[in-house]
């Protein structure tokens, strides 16, 4: 049986704005000592219903995208800073 009282868990805060033609999401990790944020914007008519929730999974999809980047550049750097 696996041990996992190692396992570590952390979870993204995802907040969702919408106007009438745009929606920005942020995307929030805490992790560690260390906060980062997310952005994503999308615009398109949002004439229904439908598209209106299509527009809120692009935002959500670009702030999480957006975040796993710096997440990327972070851990680049701290590796970059202890291998000198």
């Amino acid at each position: 049986m696996e041990d996992h009282d190692k396992t570590k868990h952390s979870a993204v805060l995802i907040a969702v704005d919408e106007d009438a033609d745009q929606t920005r999401a942020t995307a929030l990790l805490s992790w560690r000592s260390t906060a980062l944020v997310g952005m994503g914007i999308a615009r398109m008519d949002g004439g229904t219903e439908h598209a209106v929730e299509l527009r809120d999974e692009v935002a959500v999809a670009r702030a999480l995208s957006n975040l796993a980047s710096q997440i990327f550049a972070t851990s680049m750097s701290e590796i970059d800073a202890a291998t000198g």
